[in-house]
């Protein structure tokens, strides 16, 4: 299994904010910018599901849920630590 990086993920380009909490960790990473299309990048490479892990800074993560929303053009990604 791959583990995309956030932080290369997506083009930092575009009209979509994406932003990340965390659950149970007090860090914090940068907000990214996103072409719509981008969504895609979130489907695991085999294409059965969505990336169920992330890492940010090189630090694995597990995606608790993915937010969408359309009036504020934003995408919300809910990770927690992996112990």
């Amino acid at each position: 299994m791959t583990i995309p990086e956030y932080l290369v993920l997506f083009s930092n380009e575009g009209t979509t904010d994406v932003l990340v909490k965390f659950e149970d960790h007090e860090g914090s990473v940068a907000a990214r910018k996103m072409a719509p299309r981008e969504v895609s990048v979130l489907i695991a490479n085999d294409g059965l599901g969505f990336h169920s892990h992330m890492t940010f800074d090189d630090w694995p993560f597990a995606i608790n849920k993915y937010e969408i929303d359309p009036a504020k053009n934003q995408l919300t990604i809910v990770a927690r630590k992996i112990p």
